[in-house]
């Protein structure tokens, strides 16, 4: 458990998330880049429709901003430090509807897809008018689970310090890295991954004020490492991904159900929500298969999936914002997210609403 209070519990106060204007569903990035990156594999354009996604938001349009070249890593991380601010701004002016700026004591951020200093916590703390002391954690390249490790560095602010707020932010775009390499893997890598930011405020809260979080659990595959991982390259943050890998997660799972279940007393048979990073049509596939969750339960997780694609680190936030809006979880049910990432690792935090 992680407060000994039965009722005071860190909760999600609000979330909120943007994207970057620019849209573009897959025929058109086929049309306009991808039938001439990928005109040497067999039957291409057949892993658009695959990945299940229809439409995602990026920060770059390929087809003007790499056209038949590449970038290197410095202009790319240039053109983040804009789109960063301007996204991830959005979405902490979202919060900050319910909220005054003195009362966050800390902000946390993650992304995986850019790189300055001072990082872009500093720069929202500033342009928001968060005090001088806050307290500022960024979490770079751990991938799509690293909103776990926001969530949990937010636990630890608010147990810590009870009458804060802490702000959690994942900004991803993903776009920045797309880079013409003529292979299956990348082809799928491309036609999944867009850009988003998602954010929520986190507080000590009784029952009634959002979703409370019960539990949190980690499990690394230690002998899995080759399967997914990300690097920095002159051109760019390549990132690997092995077909192997839902078969991995999916011989996992049950334990680690049971395991995240277990540590705070529940039943895995009475989790009745589900907010599930879409990593990739398959791992969800067969994850439910396993959990034995129904298509309705999956609604949210598909729903981002389509609409915005694979946003790394801020997916999941994405998913529980929509399961909340859409399934309108009735209080004291219970919930699950997770998202799995390099390592490979799997993360779950179990919420009651």
């Amino acid at each position: 458990m992680l407060h000994n209070s039965p009722s005071l519990l860190p909760t999600f106060v609000s979330l909120s998330s943007a994207v970057p204007k620019q849209a573009f569903d897959q025929n058109t990035l086929w049309d306009s880049v991808f039938d001439d990156w990928y005109a040497d594999i067999p039957d291409a354009r057949d892993i658009g429709t695959v990945t299940r996604v229809r439409k995602r938001h990026m920060a770059w349009d390929p087809a003007r901003e790499l056209g038949g070249r590449t970038r290197g890593i410095g202009e790319r991380m240039k053109d983040f430090v804009g789109i960063v601010d301007e996204v991830a701004g959005e979405a902490v002016e979202n919060l900050l509807q319910t909220m005054h700026p003195t009362d966050v004591g800390s902000i946390v951020m993650a992304s995986s897809t850019g790189y300055y200093g001072p990082t872009p916590d500093y720069f929202l703390a500033k342009r928001f008018g968060f005090k001088s002391n806050i307290r500022r954690t960024f979490i770079g390249h751990m991938g799509c689970f690293a909103a776990f490790n926001v969530i949990k560095t937010a636990i630890d602010s608010v147990t810590t310090r009870p009458n804060e707020y802490t702000v959690g932010v994942c900004a991803e775009f993903s776009s920045l890295h797309f880079r013409p390499d003529p292979s299956r893997e990348q082809a799928i890598v491309h036609n999944l991954f867009g850009d988003a930011v998602g954010a929520f405020t986190l507080a000590m809260r009784e029952p009634g004020h959002g979703p409370q979080i019960l539990a949190t659990h980690t499990h690394q595959s230690y002998d899995t490492s080759d399967m997914m991982t990300l690097s920095v390259l002159d051109d760019g943050v390549r990132m690997t991904l092995s077909p192997y890998v839902p078969f991995v997660i999916a011989s996992l799972i049950n334990q680690f159900i049971d395991d995240l279940c277990a540590s705070a007393s529940v039943d895995p048979a009475n989790i009745k929500h589900w907010a599930i990073h879409p990593g990739g049509p398959k791992i969800v596939d067969m994850v439910a298969q396993r959990l034995n969750i129904s298509e309705h339960q999956l609604a949210s997780t598909w729903h981002v999936l389509s609409e915005y694609g694979n946003c790394a680190s801020a997916t999941v936030l994405l998913v529980l914002e929509h399961l909340i809006a859409n399934d309108k979880p009735q209080p004291g049910e219970l919930g699950v997210m997770l998202a799995f990432g390099p390592g490979l690792t799997l993360e779950g935090a179990l919420l009651r609403f």
